[in-house]
């Protein structure tokens, strides 16, 4: 251990004093404008999770309230690693971030799913710094060997020491407020368990509920699992029992004048203010923000302007809210309610994500990214709604050339408000027809590889393809008369109600696509990533509209999904009202089974999987395989649902991109390498032959 310290120390007082050009910051941009690579993807640098989804908090606010600190991380598919460096940024002036190189592996989000709990997922977990008391060191969580601990850099040099050893991975923590040492949360039991399962496994493991095969061979831990919380004295590398004041810094007691139905919660001084559903009871139904006084008075806001409200909190005695607004709720807007006015007034209406927010005073910090902008560090002044950047670690993204994005509204069969974006090719000329691919199922923020992040949009755009992004429905009015999730789901399977309402409006928008006079309609692919996937299913028998497809999951099927997904992944299917899995169910799966349709099914399927999911599929390989079917499949090691390894990241886009220029331009990487996987294409039925293929520019 002594050797690890002395090793960080020195690190840390070398990289102290990088500048924003440094490794995780995106390099110099190229001396001329040119289209976008998709390395240029690839090796985005990233702060939080990578979706355009809201979050928790980003940034550690330094106690004088003048700087912020927060993680980046790159990806290098060459190494298959991330750089990972903390920035420290002044909010006032101009003087450049510090960048301290860190180091480490990536740290991924773990969920409790199906009674199991700790599942690895390929999402970057969270990582918030942490200010010391005095404001002289920040905390920050990093994974060394397979271990998650605190770590502390010194703010003045830069350096780096590992502040706990805990046996069990840190999930949380907090400074305590003498600054000496910290409170940290841990799941020892969890970790114990797993140990435990090793001896269980010399006389065999029985398999129960605690198994999904698709997920691992050996049984997984149940929920619920207990938390412990130990003070630990950095200094004396003492530990000990957390007393229950120093608990309540990482779990503070619950506000008894919180109303039980209450989603967002926000108190300052004796003002209270929270959205619940209404009616009551409903779990989809409307928000409606509320405010209370400090002798309890109550007021509410039917408004439009308080509904889909995202992130709630007070300054002083006004209350601030960000919310989803517009037509399908494809707008960011932020509005301030203060003393004696009468309505929300709104301070900043804009198409771009606001994520992982936090606010010092007046001024609201946020990661901003819009659909042709990677994230970026802005600050927002809560009086005028101005925004400023902070830092773009993706600066040299803006030399690129890309493709113009143009969105369009409508409603779909159901009268559900929707929309999505239309990118264009690069160079696109009025009248020209271009294949268009289809990429699924969020088209907020920057549109990089659409759910999963498989596809590459721009990329696509650059080679000459027209790009629907897809904005998944809303669900519909019948779904929304739910009480709970699983009731959610029961009537969402219901004659397939889901899959015909997202069908209804991916129909739509391709039909909106082609009157547009953009589109070739015979050159039209689709592809999808999870819920993205189960509508390429769908499509698949139900559509005649694309002559191609991409899978990043595979595949809802009545065989091969439920007995992967083990017990407790079956019960869960059986409860949402999927019938037994046997040929007695044949009707129920008629519209959607890949396997029961496979004698009608000739479109070209590309199948890239992880390993710990691929199983789920295996029935429709085998259908596909059996009969000939243009379908290729490929397996990426140690990948969970979402795949998080740079390597694969960058070889998935690759192998999407060569997939559709060769069915819809009949175009070929000419690489010598890449000629075993083109003969295997070209002697599926139903492909082009090879003195008709062309190569298309390949540039590294």
């Amino acid at each position: 251990m002594a050797v690890l310290l002395a090793g960080a120390l020195a690190l840390g007082a070398l990289v102290a004093n990088q500048s924003e050009s440094d490794v995780c910051v995106r390099p110099s941009p190229p001396a001329r404008s040119r289209p976008v690579l998709s390395r240029d993807l690839a090796t985005l640098t990233d702060i939080g999770r990578s979706d355009p989804y809201d979050s928790t908090s980003l940034f550690g606010i330094s106690p004088d309230g003048n700087r912020i600190a927060y993680v980046i991380r790159r990806g290098d598919p060459a190494s298959n690693s991330f750089c990972q460096q903390l920035v420290i940024q002044e909010l006032r002036g101009d003087s450049p971030p510090r960048l301290i190189e860190i180091g480490g592996e990536l740290i991924r989000m773990t969920i409790s799913i199906w009674g199991l709990a700790a599942l690895p997922t390929g999402s970057a977990a969270i990582i918030q710094p942490r200010w010391s008391p005095d404001g002289k060191e920040i905390a920050f969580l990093k994974r060394v060997a397979g271990s998650t601990q605190v770590w502390v850099a010194t703010v003045a040099t830069g350096a780096l020491r590992q502040a706990t050893a805990q046996k069990a991975d840190v999930d949380d923590f907090s400074w305590l407020p003498n600054g000496q040492g910290l409170v940290v949360a841990t799941r020892p039991a969890l970790h114990q368990k797993l140990d435990g399962n090793d001896s269980e496994g010399r006389a065999g493991y029985l398999f129960d509920d605690r198994f999904s095969p698709m997920e691992s061979n050996r049984p997984f831990v149940r929920d619920p699992v207990d938390t412990r919380y130990d003070r630990v004295d950095i200094a004396a590398a003492d530990v000990s029992a957390a007393s229950p004041g120093e608990v309540a810094l990482l779990r503070p007691p619950s506000v008894k004048e919180r109303p039980s139905q209450a989603r967002l919660f926000a108190r300052s001084g004796g003002a209270s203010a929270w959205t619940e559903p209404t009616p009551a009871g409903q779990w989809l139904g409307p928000d409606r923000l509320f405010i209370a006084d400090s002798a309890g008075k109550r007021q509410s806001c039917s408004s439009a302007e308080c509904a889909h409200v995202r992130r709630l909190w007070w300054q002083d005695e006004t209350l601030f809210w960000i919310s989803r607004t517009g037509w399908g709720q494809n707008r960011t807007a932020l509005y301030r309610w203060g003393p004696g006015d009468n309505q929300p007034h709104l301070l900043l209406e804009t198409g771009d994500n606001l994520i992982g927010c936090s606010h010092d005073g007046w001024t609201e910090i946020c990661a901003r990214e819009g659909s042709v902008r990677p994230r970026r560090i802005e600050a927002i002044d809560l009086r005028s709604g101005a925004s400023r950047v902070l830092f773009d670690p993706n600066a040299g993204f803006s030399r690129l050339t890309l493709g113009e994005v143009h969105r369009y509204f409508y409603q779909n069969a159901f009268g559900i408000e929707c929309w999505f974006d239309l990118v264009m090719p690069v160079g696109h000329r009025p009248g020209q027809r271009h294949p268009m691919v289809v990429v699924q199922y969020t088209s907020q923020g920057f549109l990089r590889g659409g759910t999963g992040d498989e596809v590459p949009i721009q990329v696509l755009a650059a080679q000459g393809f027209a790009v629907l992004s897809f904005e998944h429905p809303d669900f519909t009015p019948q779904a929304r008369l739910a009480r709970n999730e699983l009731e959610l789901r029961q009537i969402d399977r219901r004659n397939w109600l889901e899959r015909r309402n997202v069908e209804s409006a991916l129909e739509r928008a391709v039909q909106i696509a082609i009157r547009t006079g953009t589109v070739d309609p015979s050159r039209i692919g689709i592809s999808g990533f999870s819920e993205g996937s189960a509508a390429v299913q769908w499509a698949l028998i139900n559509s005649k509209l694309f002559t191609v497809a991409s899978l990043g999951t595979c595949c809802e099927d009545k065989v091969a999904q439920p007995l992967n997904g083990g017990p407790g992944y079956e019960q869960h299917l059986r409860e949402q009202g999927y019938p037994a899995f046997d040929s007695s169910s044949d009707r129920f799966w008629a519209p959607y089974s890949l396997v029961q349709n496979a004698d009608h099914i000739r479109t070209p399927i590309l199948l890239q999987v992880g390993d710990s999911e691929y199983q789920m599929g295996l029935d429709v390989i085998a259908a596909m395989r059996e009969r000939g079917r243009p379908f290729e499949a490929y397996i990426f090691p140690n990948e969970p649902h979402i795949k998080w390894q740079p390597a694969h990241r960058l070889a998935v886009y690759d192998r999407n991109l060569e997939w559709f220029e060769f069915w819809l331009r009949h175009r070929i990487d000419c690489s010598p390498e890449k000629q075993s996987q083109y003969a295997r294409w070209i002697a599926m039925s139903g492909a082009p032959s090879r003195s008709s293929l062309l190569c298309f520019p390949v540039e590294n």
